[in-house]
């Protein structure tokens, strides 16, 4: 009995499979369309569809997936104008259910040790950890833009990091524990951009390089950690390089001002699966017993 088998390796991205969310900020006055959306964005054009509307959010600022994949948002107060800051206003934090939009749990308003509510930015989740990190908005009723926070999943409770020393900021984890932070400072709107390094522990730069564009969203992507920047009203998808600060453009989100997003990463076997290809077997056999030309069995050779 002879058979020939064959086996073909199909190798697919490391990032296939693994979806962007994004959650849109906006400036309504019909500016801005789908405010305070959970959506998803194409990463290779930027286009955005639109998930689902948490009740009564009018912009989503912060968002970001937990190690076993729930995802928490922060919400900030309607309106963006007049820039900047926009109007004072403080931030809720919301469990969503990443498939629709809906609230699953509304879990409070952010705030510190005294009790007082505070305006979130933006999310990142720490790997390994699972500790969920916030920077502070321009748009805080009390001040203190660009404070650095660990914040509580169950609570709510913002706890001081430290100072970033920036006005406008965004935060993205790498996969190897990196915090990024795309950082502006105050003028007529944001200037002087630059994407940091952050020490997690005190909020101090550890690197910065300059960039063209303020990123009020930042993602970096598990598999090949390309770092994603959204410009928010800027209408824009890029991808930043960090060593150099260069900007390729990935695509444009039209009048979907989307305000942060986060990777959504497959279920571990699922992605080790992705990674690794697919293997597809196939057999070919030259025994007619097992490929049978007729539909009466032939007898035992």
């Amino acid at each position: 009995m002879k058979r020939l088998i064959f086996v073909v390796l199909f190798t697919l991205p490391l990032h296939a499979g693994i979806v962007l969310y994004g959650g849109n900020g906006g400036e309504g006055a019909g500016i801005s369309v789908n405010d305070g959306w959970l959506v998803t964005i194409n990463q290779n054009t930027g286009a955005v569809t639109p998930v689902g509307h948490p009740d009564n959010t009018a912009r989503i600022s912060g968002l970001a997936f937990d190690l076993n994949g729930s995802l928490y948002v922060t919400t900030l107060g309607g309106g963006g104008f007049p820039p900047p800051p926009g109007p004072t206003t403080t931030s809720n934090l919301l469990l969503l259910n990443s498939l629709t939009g809906a609230v699953l749990s509304t879990i409070g308003q952010v705030h510190d040790s005294t009790g007082t509510g505070i305006a979130i930015a933006d999310l990142a989740l720490q790997p390994g950890t699972g500790t969920l990190f916030g920077v502070r908005a321009p748009a805080d009723q009390g001040g203190g833009a660009g404070l650095l926070y660990t914040i509580n999943k169950a609570n709510g409770l913002a706890t001081l990091v430290g100072n970033t020393g920036h006005m406008f900021g965004s935060i993205a984890f790498a996969p190897n524990g990196t915090l990024y932070m795309s950082s502006a400072d105050l003028a007529m709107g944001p200037s002087n951009p630059h994407l940091l390094t952050l020490n997690p522990g005190n909020a101090s730069t550890l690197t910065s390089v300059a960039t063209v564009d303020f990123f009020g969203a930042l993602a970096v992507r598990p598999g090949d950690n390309v770092i994603f920047g959204g410009t928010g009203d800027g209408a824009t998808i890029d991808t930043i390089n960090p060593v150099s600060g260069a900007e390729t453009l990935v695509g444009s989100t039209g009048q979907n001002f989307v305000g942060d997003f986060d990777f959504q990463v497959p279920e571990p076997g699922t992605l080790g699966l992705l990674g690794l290809g697919i293997l597809c077997l196939g057999v070919i056999a030259y025994n007619r017993k097992l490929c049978p030309r007729t539909k009466t069995m032939p007898p035992n050779m």
